[in-house]
């Protein structure tokens, strides 16, 4: 993997794909949960939000603690520590997901990252296992649903921290325009939509969460 610099992107791709070179259950992985965003609109912290009887981020904690025992919370909020995670805050603050996403690479100590925005409670397993047979030699490898990139539930490489803060200083935050410049396998997942369609559902606001309960 390079640093400090991306190759041409790769075209997108779609399963099969050339296996990661381990069985994902071997894999070294650390999961991340980006907890750090504003949550103007939703009132409230948002990770903490109960939602079913427990709280937000809880779904995403036990979604990546079936791949992995590492967990990081990216997040400089006190009450995340209830978690018993590892806390990791933005290096640089309120520069967007991006400088969480840095920070975070950067302190995790294994080569590959399952990445997931703290509110998005319909993910399956399914999905991650998919991600993880994608991986090969891209940098990253980011879902697609109906045409969307979906960058807050995909599988980066740590050796992409130091070329996304080489990004922010120049004033580039959005995630998915510096991901162009990488190295990405963009997984469609039709195939799970159809099986699972609320997938990639996240609340930004309580009336949201609340037509789903």
């Amino acid at each position: 993997m390079p640093h400090a610099s991306c190759p041409t992107p790769s075209a997108p791709c779609s399963l099969p794909h050339p296996p990661c070179s381990l069985p994902h259950a071997l894999c070294p992985l650390t999961g991340i949960l980006l907890a750090g965003g504003k949550s103007s609109r939703m009132g409230q912290e948002k990770g903490l939000v109960e939602f079913k009887g427990k709280p937000l981020i809880q779904y995403g904690i036990d979604l990546l603690s079936e791949f992995t025992d590492t967990i990081l919370i990216g997040s400089s909020n006190p009450e995340y520590l209830a978690f018993g995670m590892e806390m990791v805050p933005d290096e640089i603050v309120g520069k967007g997901p991006v400088a969480g996403l840095a920070a975070l690479l950067k302190r995790s100590n294994t080569p590959w990252n399952l990445v997931l925005a703290c509110d998005l409670p319909f993910l399956q397993p399914e999905l991650v296992v998919a991600l993880l047979e994608a991986a090969g030699t891209n940098q990253a490898v980011i879902p697609v649903s109906q045409g969307m990139a979906e960058p807050l539930a995909g599988l980066y490489h740590s050796d992409l921290a130091e070329y996304f803060q080489l990004e922010i200083a120049k004033g580039n935050l959005a995630l998915h325009k510096i991901l162009q410049s990488c190295q990405v396998c963009y997984l469609e997942t039709d195939g799970l939509l159809l099986k699972y369609p609320h997938l990639f559902v996240n609340f930004n606001a309580l009336d949201e969460l609340n037509s789903f309960l």
